[in-house]
C-alpha cells in the first residue's frame, strides 16, 4: 500500500514539474507583447501614380547584330558613331576582345601614375579595395565584380612600382598592343551607325518609345489617361539602333484622384523618382493640375531638367512624387493609443509599460514620425532607441510586463 502511495506521489510530482515547465515555455514563446525600437528616419509625404514621360526624341536607324560604342545616356555630338553593325559573329567577338584589351591598357597606364602616393596610403587603398570586392561578392552584386576587381588590381600594381618591385608595365603593354592589332584585323570594317544631331543616346534594347505626342497628352482627359495607363497603351519597343533625346528638359504626365491632387495646392516644386526603374530623386516643377470633378480624377503635368540613362530609357512608369520631407524618430502606427485625449505610445522600461505622449510630425499607414529629443513631461516624450510596444493586451501606465 505504501508503495502505491509513493508511486502516485512521484507521478504527481513529475506532473507538476512538467506543467510548470510547460507554463514557462508558453510564457517565453507566447509573450503578450511585442516591441520595436524607435529609430531616426526620413519620411516623405508622397504620391505614387502611373504616367507618361515625354522627351524630345527620335529613333536612330540601324538593323542587324549591333555593337554599341557609347554608354546609355551618354551625350554625343552630331555625327558621332554610336554603334556598328556586324556582318559576321567573328566581328562581334573581335570587338568584345578589343574593348577588354582597351580596358587592360588603360588600367596599366593608370597603374604607372603613382605621383603623390606613398606606401602607407597604397596599403590602405589596397585593403579598402579588397573589402569592397568581398562586399560585392557577399551581396551577390555580380555586375560590380569587374570594376571592383580592377580597382583592387590597380592598387596592387601601384604598390609594385612604388616599392620598386617593378619599373613599369611596358612589356605587358607591348603584348596588349600586339593582340589589339590581331583583333583589329579580325574586326574588319563593320557598318558604322552615326547620329544625325547631338543629344543623349540610349540603345534600343534598353529603351522604350512613347507613341503619344505631347500635344495628344495635353488634350487627353484624366479619365482617358487613366484608361490608357491601365491598358498599357502608349508605348512600344524602339526600332533601329536606339533613340536620341535632343533636349534635357522632359515632362511627366500623371493621373491621380481628386483628393490626392489636393497635395499639389500651393506647391510649385516636388521631387520625382521611379521606384524599381530610376531610383535617383530629381527635382521637378509643377506645370499644371486639372481636376475632373465628375470622374473624381485629376491630371497633372511636371517638368524636369535633369536626365540620366535610367530616366531616358522610360516611356511610361510608376512615379513617386515627394511633396515634403520630415526627419525624426520613427515608431509604428500600430503602437498609437489615445489616453485622456493625449496621443501616445506605451514604451517598455525595465519590466514596466509606460505611457509616453507623442507629437506627430508626419504619419502614413505604417509609421509615425515624432521630433527628436523627447523628454518626459513635454508634449513629446518618446526618445531615440526607446522600445515601443506595438502589440499588447490590456496595456496601461505602470503595467508589469
Amino acid at each position: 500500500m505504501r508503495g502505491s502511495f509513493v508511486k502516485y506521489g512521484i507521478i504527481a510530482a513529475l506532473g507538476l514539474a512538467a506543467a510548470y515547465l510547460l507554463v514557462q515555455i508558453f510564457t517565453v514563446l507566447d509573450r503578450p507583447y511585442r516591441t520595436e525600437t524607435a529609430i531616426l528616419y526620413d519620411m516623405s509625404d508622397s504620391l505614387y501614380t502611373g504616367g507618361y514621360l515625354v522627351f524630345e526624341q527620335s529613333e536612330v536607324a540601324g538593323e542587324g547584330q549591333m555593337g554599341y560604342l557609347v554608354s546609355n545616356g551618354e551625350r554625343v555630338a552630331s555625327g558621332t558613331q554610336v554603334a556598328e553593325i556586324y556582318s559576321d559573329p567573328s566581328q562581334a567577338r573581335a570587338r568584345t576582345a578589343l574593348t577588354e584589351l582597351d580596358a587592360q591598357l588603360d588600367l596599366l597606364e593608370r597603374s604607372e601614375n603613382t605621383a603623390g602616393t606613398d606606401v602607407d596610403l597604397l596599403l590602405t587603398q589596397r585593403q579598402s579595395a579588397l573589402y569592397d570586392l568581398l562586399d560585392s561578392l557577399d551581396r551577390q552584386e555580380y555586375t560590380q565584380i569587374s570594376s571592383k576587381s580592377n580597382e583592387y588590381l590597380l592598387t596592387l600594381n601601384r604598390l609594385q612600382i612604388t616599392t620598386g618591385a617593378t619599373r613599369d608595365f611596358s612589356g605587358a603593354k607591348e603584348l596588349i598592343a600586339q593582340e589589339q592589332a590581331v583583333q583589329q584585323a579580325n574586326l574588319g570594317s563593320p557598318t558604322p551607325v552615326t547620329v544625325p544631331t547631338g543629344g543623349y543616346f540610349v540603345a534600343a534594347d534598353a529603351a522604350q518609345m512613347l507613341t503619344y505626342s505631347k500635344e495628344e497628352l495635353d488634350q487627353m482627359s484624366a479619365v482617358a489617361m487613366a484608361d490608357a495607363l491601365a491598358e498599357g497603351a502608349g508605348t512600344r519597343d524602339v526600332s533601329g539602333a536606339g533613340k536620341l533625346v535632343t533636349d534635357y528638359k522632359w515632362y511627366f504626365y500623371g493621373v491621380c484622384t481628386a483628393d490626392e491632387s489636393k497635395k499639389f495646392e500651393g506647391v510649385t516644386s516636388v521631387d520625382i523618382s521611379f521606384p524599381g526603374a530610376a531610383e535617383k530623386v530629381l527635382p521637378a516643377t509643377v506645370e499644371s493640375v486639372t481636376v475632373d470633378e465628375a470622374s473624381g480624377l485629376a491630371k497633372f503635368v511636371l517638368s524636369c531638367e535633369y536626365v540620366g540613362a535610367d530616366v531616358l530609357s522610360l516611356a511610361s512608369a510608376t512615379a513617386r512624387i515627394d511633396f515634403e520631407s520630415f526627419k525624426g524618430v520613427r515608431v509604428s502606427a500600430k503602437a498609437l493609443n489615445i489616453v485622456d485625449g493625449n496621443k501616445g505610445v506605451y514604451v517598455k522600461y525595465g519590466n514596466l509599460a509606460r505611457f509616453r505622449k507623442i507629437t506627430v510630425l508626419y504619419q502614413d499607414d505604417e509609421y509615425i514620425l515624432v521630433p527628436e529629443g523627447g523628454k518626459v513631461g513635454t508634449d513629446n516624450e518618446v526618445r531615440l532607441f526607446d522600445e515601443v510596444i506595438v502589440e499588447g493586451t490590456d496595456l496601461y501606465d505602470g503595467k508589469i510586463l
